[in-house]
């Protein structure tokens, strides 16, 4: 029986106090399915209440906080985040089953997140003030206010930099919030959202951890005035219709399909290291991965080959183990629905290559591992094609001029990322251009350094609503406030 030392038991956090009082949920380690990393709680509609009460008597004062200072606050977080950066990576990757390198990175980025917004802050909320005629007097100052009470809920994908896309710019603006993170990766993100509470007022930052319930309280209290998630579109559909109730606005970043285009004139073996790069990290749990292939004929051919050459080359193991180039699926959920989705895709009679390595055979039933998988033959209009699979397995499609993988990567419902490869660059930004997604990379499938800072990151159709990162970002958290003065006439003060 597995033993869990104290500091992997997490409880609410609810007005700077944790509350560990209730049923608490086991949190499991997908590349040992036995093994228990820590527990939370499992939150109740009183839990959630709670945490608003705390947020909704913490939110005027934090809103007053002068900017400078709040700007202050950001900082020792992002000070504090590296500070625990090791206890972080080892949480996320215990309780996410991405690879080591790959959580190191993202615990790095979450606390990038925190300097980035606190940079932007000071304009993002400065005033403008416009006066007409200074003889007269009249001007209009318009102003960005928070909301008050943010609802924050996210997913177990990629845990702790969601959280911090999510909590940096919304206490930046000078809201105070309530956090749910997602059961199947809640301890690092709980970590994390104490670490940011440290620095903060009592009550600016709460979490509750649960279930549906939580959020459904959370959607029903009217202190709550807008809801940010970030999941799948099942979800936010519930969450939109509750939200429509409140006439509460939402922030949803939602999954992707995305689509790689590639040129006949483009170089294939940088192309094909970019798309297997996107494609399999985090064994193809991203919002924004490379989930589908539209190659030109001409260079078809010795695109497969390269492409099952060096998914062939990937390792596939324990999470913590450096050697391992992917990690589990994250869930057993996740787990049953990528090997249904290749059964079917192989009974349908396509060229399912299974490819990879197992570090451990001898371990592989221990955990949620899938080899990493290429459809060779896939056609447009294929399942592996029209729906996401997040996982890893990634459908290759022949097309014959670029026009038709234009056409092909825009028939769909999704419309979060997307990638372009292709040797000239005018080519590739006239093909870009036509795509219709929120962001199109360049013969790259990553953000750049300067685009993880200055890139929007969201979708257009059912990939979302809003924006997160950048300068923009902020945005979702703050709303006008316009003040019209009129000047009395002269000698008309009483």
């Amino acid at each position: 029986m597995s033993s869990i030392a104290s500091d992997e038991i997490r409880g609410h956090l609810i007005g700077g106090r944790a509350v560990t009082e209730g049923r608490a949920l086991a949190v499991r380690n997908p590349s040992r399915i036995d093994e228990v990393v820590g527990v939370v709680m499992d939150g109740t509609a009183a839990d959630a209440r709670a945490a608003v009460d705390a947020a909704a008597a913490a939110a005027a004062g934090w809103a007053a906080t002068p900017v400078a200072e709040r700007v202050a606050a950001l900082l020792r977080i992002a000070d504090a985040v590296d500070a625990h950066a090791e206890q972080l990576v080892d949480l996320a990757t215990r309780e996410n089953g991405s690879t080591i390198a790959t959580i190191r990175r993202e615990v790095g980025a979450a606390a990038g997140s925190f300097r980035d917004v606190a940079a932007y802050l000071p304009a993002a909320v400065e005033p403008s003030v416009t006066t007409p005629d200074p003889a007269r007097g009249d001007r209009v100052r318009v102003e960005r206010r928070p909301y008050g009470v943010v609802a924050c809920v996210v997913p177990w994908n990629a845990p702790v930099l969601l959280t911090a896309n999510k909590l940096a710019p919304a206490i930046a603006a000078g809201n105070a919030l309530v956090l749910k993170p997602s059961p199947f990766a809640p301890l690092a993100v709980s970590l994390l959202a104490e670490l940011a509470a440290a620095e903060l007022p009592p009550g600016v930052i709460d979490v509750v951890n649960g279930g549906a319930d939580v959020v459904r309280t959370l959607l029903d209290d009217p202190r709550v005035r807008k809801v940010s998630f970030t999941g799948g579109g099942a979800t936010a559909r519930h969450i939109m219709r509750q939200a429509a109730e409140a006439l509460m606005p939402v922030h949803l970043e939602l999954g992707g399909n995305d689509p790689a285009l590639v040129l006949s004139d483009a170089d294939l073996p940088a192309t094909v290291e970019g798309i297997v790069l996107s494609a399999f990290r985090r064994a193809g749990q991203v919002c924004f991965a490379t989930k589908r292939v539209y190659v030109h004929r001409d260079v078809a051919d010795e695109f497969r080959r390269l492409l099952v050459e060096r998914v062939d080359e990937l390792v596939v193991g324990d999470a913590q183990d450096e050697r391992a180039g992917m990690g589990p699926v994250n869930n057993a959920d996740q787990f049953q629905r990528v090997t249904a989705l290749t059964e079917r895709t192989r009974d349908a009679g396509r060229d399912v290559r299974v490819l990879g390595s197992k570090l451990d055979a001898g371990t592989w039933t221990d955990g949620h591992f899938l080899l990493p998988a290429v459809v060779l033959d896939a056609r447009q209009g294929d399942e592996i094609v029209s729906q996401e699979q997040f996982g890893p397995i990634l459908p290759v499609v022949t097309v014959d001029s670029d026009e038709q993988a234009i056409a092909f990567a825009n028939d769909t419902e999704y419309g979060l990322c997307s990638s372009v490869w292709s040797r000239s660059e005018e080519r590739a930004l006239a093909v870009a251009a036509r795509i219709e997604a929120g962001v199109t990379f360049v013969n790259s499938a990553m953000f750049s350094a300067t685009g993880t800072r200055e890139i929007p990151m969201g979708g257009w159709k059912q990939s979302g609503i809003g924006w997160e990162g950048s300068p923009h970002g902020i945005d979702e958290y703050l709303q006008f406030h316009s003040i019209d003065v009129h000047a009395l006439p002269a000698g008309g003060a009483a």
